[in-house]
């Protein structure tokens, strides 16, 4: 294993640790500090810039030849960190706390803070490649925390922000909600200039901490009463998606759909709100009308045949809710398609 001591903040100081101790070159491109792995620590990247207000942000992307630990050393108090798995998976501790090991996976985030001047340890797995995503935050710099010290008391984000002076650790754990998934897809595909990416990477960074606060709040509800969407729910979205065209002929219940796929109402209600623009209903009424439309120009089903391969019961409902879509009722609007003249070869 590989054991690397490096500074906690600034975050450029951690790019030239770690680019000391693997041997290696770093460079600086306006506030972007850059060391670039090789042949034989591994391959892959890992990046740091510091924003403001006492923001910075690191990336790891990166597959290592050997395991890595990194440890982060300060003197004084240690940032806090909020941290996001993008891709395979990673290990943190606390420095004082050997046998307490968090283990991230893909999707998942988490907050920590350590205690007194204790710092924090994360390993990385040999041949494992990770995509790591780190927004540091300077719990005495962070100029908010002066200008809304009284507000934070009052709130449930005080013991996340108001202890400046690491009098406790912390850690909450959780999976990253889809805007903050935006985000990291935006970072990972934006491509211009230094100066851009700068201004780009503080508004970043700002979206970062405010999803995350949102989130955080979100996660105080009890399951059922959650709204935030989180990232490895999407995929179960797209699978009730699926579903609906798959099964069209016995989609019934909202709740059945919600068993079918381990979600509640409320979630996934949100998820198709954001990936579709649509109630769950809608998006059933668009699968039924668009697979009767097809069935009307290109079969000779008669209407209740249509009516039980779209899986409704009411042959009136059918034909109300085609004409609200088409303005014609199914029998006119199949008498159309046959009229229309062929294209002759």
């Amino acid at each position: 294993m590989i054991n690397i001591k490096v500074n906690s903040l600034p975050v450029d100081l951690v790019i030239k640790d770690l680019a000391a101790a693997f041997q290696l070159p770093f460079q600086l491109n306006c506030r972007e500090y850059l060391v670039e792995l090789s042949e034989p620590i591994g391959e892959g990247y890992i990046k740091a810039m510091m924003l403001e207000s006492g923001l910075g942000i690191i990336e790891y992307h990166c597959k290592f030849r050997k395991d890595v630990e990194i440890q982060f050393v300060k003197d004084l108090t240690h940032p806090l960190k909020f941290l996001y798995c993008t891709k395979g998976n990673f290990v943190h501790r606390f420095s004082n706390e050997e046998d307490t090991l968090h283990e991230l996976q893909e999707y998942q985030q988490a907050i920590v803070a350590s205690q007194d001047h204790n710092g924090h340890v994360i390993s990385f797995e040999k041949n494992q490649e990770v995509n790591l995503y780190s927004l540091e935050m300077d719990r005495e710099g962070f100029m908010l925390y002066d200008e809304c010290s009284s507000e934070l008391i009052k709130s449930d984000l005080n013991d996340i922000f108001g202890d400046v002076f690491a009098k406790n650790s912390f850690y909450h754990e959780g999976y990253y909600s889809l805007a903050l998934a935006e985000v990291f897809e935006k970072i990972k595909n934006f491509d211009d200039t230094y100066f851009l990416r700068t201004i780009f990477m503080i508004s970043c960074g700002y979206q970062l901490l405010g999803n995350q606060i949102s989130q955080y709040q979100d996660d105080q509800n009890n399951e059922e009463n959650r709204h935030v969407l989180r990232q490895y729910e999407v995929g179960k979205v797209r699978e009730a998606v699926q579903f609906i065209h798959q099964n069209i002929e016995r989609t019934n219940t909202i709740n059945d759909l919600c068993k079918e796929v381990g979600l509640t109402e409320t979630k996934l209600q949100e998820g198709f709100k954001i990936l579709y623009n649509s109630t769950i209903n809608s998006y059933i009424n668009d699968v039924r009308l668009n697979l009767a439309s097809q069935l009307l120009r290109s079969t000779n089903l008669n209407i209740s045949e249509i009516v039980y391969k779209i899986g409704l019961t009411s042959r009136s409902y059918f034909s109300k809710i085609f004409k609200e879509e088409y303005q014609l009722t199914p029998t006119e609007y199949r008498q159309m398609q046959t009229k229309k003249p062929s294209l002759s070869k």
